[in-house]
């Protein structure tokens, strides 16, 4: 069976200032997925240019490093996920702790990757986006577990004591798909509401829930069983 993969015959950018480590994933991306094309850069003022600049170009996948010489790679994950809705911003760093993590999270990063994984490891993590799944390092997807486990379940009881409040089912189908990764523009599309009432559906569901982030998000709705398929059995 000839498989495919969803990064097949797309455009992705390689924002890294290491020239070897740079180019080594550009040509393992190449290798791995048929008619990509891959474009690299070393600064985060390049990567703004060829995002956003006069000579911008239409990327599908970003791959960011978080230490740029010229600039923190959280702000250009940010700037991607408010402003180009079609690029999907992914980490690639050698940072794994909880701060760099949550911050790249917070600020929109669907994926997680640690330099430290092989080549194959790396063409296997974003082979998941084919299947919906966040590309994320295991290492970083056990992080996140235990992070969260060890902070109050406040999302099942109020400070006071008092039950949280129940969602409703449209907020539950929002908290899906935030799980899911999906931006609120996203978000939006996928249930044809206007992005302001996406937004407060959000926003009720943060306070409902008393969570912050989208790590959060993704968590309780794992634990209400919200990203299983329905055809699951």
């Amino acid at each position: 069976m000839n498989e495919t993969h969803s990064l097949a015959g797309r455009s992705v950018l390689v924002v890294e200032d290491n020239r070897e480590v740079r180019t080594g994933i550009c040509r393992a991306l190449q290798a791995a997925f048929a008619g990509l094309s891959a474009s690299g850069v070393a600064t985060a003022g390049e990567a703004r240019r060829l995002l956003f600049g006069p000579e911008r170009r239409a990327f599908d996948l970003a791959l960011v490093d978080i230490g740029l010489p010229d600039g923190d790679g959280v702000e250009i994950i940010r700037a991607i996920a408010d402003a180009l809705p079609e690029t999907m911003p992914v980490v690639i760093t050698i940072f794994d702790n909880d701060r760099t993590l949550f911050d790249a999270l917070a600020a929109g990063a669907k994926g997680y990757i640690l330099k430290s994984a092989t080549m194959a490891s790396l063409i296997e993590q974003l082979r998941r986006i084919d299947a919906g799944e966040p590309p994320l390092s295991p290492q970083i997807a056990h992080r996140m577990i235990a992070h969260f486990r060890a902070m109050p379940r406040l999302s099942a009881k109020a400070e006071d004591g008092e039950p949280a409040e129940a969602l409703t089912r449209r907020e539950q189908e929002v908290l899906s798909l935030l799980g899911k990764g999906l931006t609120a523009v996203d978000i939006a599309a996928a249930l044809g509401m206007a992005r302001n009432t996406c937004a407060t559906h959000i926003k009720a569901i943060y306070r409902k829930l008393r969570i912050s982030s989208r790590a959060e998000a993704a968590l309780e709705a794992d634990r209400r069983g919200l990203l299983r398929d329905r055809g699951d059995g």
